[in-house]
């Protein structure tokens, strides 16, 4: 199984006055331009994925539903819940184990929860230095069943990284 790890874009800053509910502060216009651009790279680099679930967070639903119209998707991304408040390495591989086990998955969440999961399925210890960057991309391949310290990190993309290959014209 292949698990993509997309952090949300760049979303608002935290504001009690406009979003007493923080769940709902959503994306910048900023952030969904360099979210596009990093998407357009992720396709020309052959990020590929068959199921795309979201957190329930307004700027996780957004940008998933960006990921979706930028791959092409058909229908809106999944939610769950596993993926919100609190997310854990537990609830992520219990998500994981509704799909195919052949299946390429791709889970849009937030940190700080992201980074301490991504760590934990590709080490025993499970502190791995990574820090993913609003917008940014964990690849993590499991060659058997998802499992802690199961899987192999195929790829940490960070958003500035991406876009600055976007730039670059295409040399293939």
């Amino acid at each position: 199984m292949d698990l993509v790890m997309i952090r949300h874009a760049k979303a608002g800053e935290r504001d009690a006055a406009r979003w007493p509910d923080d769940d709902l502060r959503p994306i910048t216009a900023e952030g969904a331009a360099e979210l596009a651009a990093a998407l357009k790279t992720m396709r020309r680099m052959g990020v590929a994925f068959d199921f795309l679930v979201s957190s329930p967070l307004v700027r996780a639903r957004q940008t998933a539903e960006l990921v979706a119209e930028a791959f092409g998707w058909e229908g809106p991304p999944s939610e769950s819940e596993a993926l919100g408040h609190g997310c854990t390495v537990a609830a992520v591989l219990d998500l994981l184990v509704k799909f195919p086990p052949d299946a390429a998955v791709a889970i849009v969440g937030h940190e700080p929860e992201f980074s301490k999961v991504a760590a934990k399925l590709v080490g025993r210890s499970g502190d791995a230095a990574i820090d993913l960057k609003k917008g940014g991309v964990i690849g993590i391949r499991f060659d058997g069943p998802p499992a802690a310290a199961a899987g192999r990190l195929e790829f940490l993309l960070k958003p500035g990284l991406l876009r600055k290959l976007g730039r670059r014209p295409d040399r293939g």
